[in-house]
This record gives C-alpha cells, structure tokens and sequence, in this order.
C-alpha cells in the first residue's frame, strides 16, 4: 500500500491496487484457508483511526470473499476482481439450461464502499437480457426476490449462484422490475419465449465485441484460430498410445514363473 501513517496527502489518496495479488496469512492454527475466511469476514469491524490499516483490512476481507468463491462448485460463471479497484468484479454468465440456454452475459457486481458492511452488491449487465428481474434501461438485477435484507452472514457466492439460478428457474411470482416481461411471461408466454431466444441471440452476437474496459482482469474473448489450436486440439483428443502388454505393473511378490512366493525357507 502506499503512503505512511505521518503522509496525510498520501493518505486520502489512496486507492486499492493489486489487492487480488495480496495473500491470506499463513496457517497457524491448523484451520484450512477457506475457515480462516470465513473467521475474518465474520470478526467484529473495530473503529479504526488508521486509514490506511482500514483500507488494507478490507481488501483482506474481499480476498477472502474471493477464495470462498473459488471454492463453491459453481458451473458456467465467471468471476475475478478488477485489478484496479478490488470493489468491481467483472463476470461472464454461460447458461446451460431454461429457456436463456445458451446466452452468454456480462455483468459487473459493485461492493458497497463500506464493505463487508452495507447492503447487497450492485449486479448491472452489460449485455440486454430481457427478464423480469432485470432492468431494460439500465441492466440491473432486482436482488431483492433473492436477498430481501442483506445480513453480514451473506456471501458473494451466493449471489453468484442467484445470478445463475434467475436464468434457469424464471418464477411467475417475481417481484418484477421489467414489467413488460412479467407481463407476457404470466399472460403470453410464448411471446416471452420469442423475446428470450432474441436477447440470447443478441448475447452470442456481442461475445467478441472489443472491450471498452482498460482493464487486464477484463473477460475477453477471441476468435478459434486453427493456426493456433488446432495442435493443442489434437493432442487432447488423440487417444494415448497403449502401454505394452506385458509391461509390469507394480512389484510382483511372487517368484517368476511360478506360484512361490519370495519368503524365507521354511525351518523344521
């Protein structure tokens, strides 16, 4: 971190870099590093006069979010921290399943300024989905049908997995802020339907579009080049030569050729 403790200049300029990079403390009470997390998020906030400490306490607390969130089995999302600022996560939703099977959306989460306090994480999406839950203007999730009140105890895993689970569950009884989509979703469903396939043809459309974001932990795809790929292809695919057949396997504790086993004579 920059500044010292005297450099009052330097201390209201300071701004989280890297924090991604940063390393959780050694373990030294035998807890796995995912307890550890947990331990520091839940710990009580204390007053802090040292700006500086605060800061660095907190990015402590969203690594710790971080590691949590790898650890969860959450199949078709992507999410890293902006290595700029560790309070902008940037994310890439793949839907295997439900009517939005196969789109494929950005969509950025912003912690409150006073993480791990404050309310529930910002979820804007970059590319058009028309949902129920989803704002047609300005792309923002309604985490209120999952989230009603956001208790300290909450995760951003969890709200990773709501992400995942309003694509692949739409419930007639959301508390809507599209309300043209909830409107045909309860009164003319395949005109809902219809729209859905266009916003997830629209999503696949946009999957290359050149980023705007100057930023090195932004999601980025490009193009399959055969040039490229094809070799590293091959060899995945390729089946293994098989091992020769009489090649030995293991250690053998019988004599060779026989049933004997390698073992002291016995004495009379």
């Amino acid at each position: 971190m920059s500044g010292t403790k005297g450099d009052t200049t330097n201390d209201e300029n300071l701004k989280r870099q890297g924090s991604f990079r940063k390393l959780l403390p050694l373990n030294t009470n035998g807890d796995s590093q995912l307890s550890m997390s947990v331990k520091m998020i839940d710990r009580p906030i204390l007053s802090q006069t040292n700006k500086e400490y605060a800061i660095y306490l907190q990015e402590y607390n969203i690594l710790s979010e971080y590691n949590m969130l790898c650890s969860q089995d959450l199949k078709g999302i992507y999410v890293i921290p902006s290595a700029q600022n560790s309070l902008l996560w940037f994310g890439v939703q793949f839907v295997r399943q439900g009517m939005y099977q196969g789109g494929i959306f950005r969509f950025t989460i912003t912690l409150p300024q006073n993480f791990p306090d404050g309310g529930c994480p910002q979820v804007i999406f970059q590319t058009p989905v028309f949902h129920p839950l989803i704002d047609p203007e300005s792309g923002e999730l309604c985490t209120l049908w999952g989230f009603p009140e956001w208790r300290k105890s909450n995760r951003i895993w969890q709200l990773i997995q709501f992400i995942t689970k309003i694509f692949t569950k739409v419930d007639i009884k959301m508390n809507p802020i599209n309300q043209e989509a909830s409107n045909l979703l309860e009164k003319n469903f395949e005109v809902f339907r219809d729209r859905v396939k266009k916003c997830v043809r629209e999503s696949l459309n946009r999957v290359y579009t050149a980023s705007t974001v100057d930023d090195p932990h932004y999601i980025t795809f490009t193009q399959y080049v055969g040039e490229l790929y094809d070799t590293i292809k091959k060899e995945i695919y390729e089946p293994k030569e098989e091992e020769e057949e009489n090649k030995a396997l293991g250690l053998s504790w019988v004599q060779p050729g026989s049933l004997q086993p390698f073992s002291k004579p016995e004495t009379r």
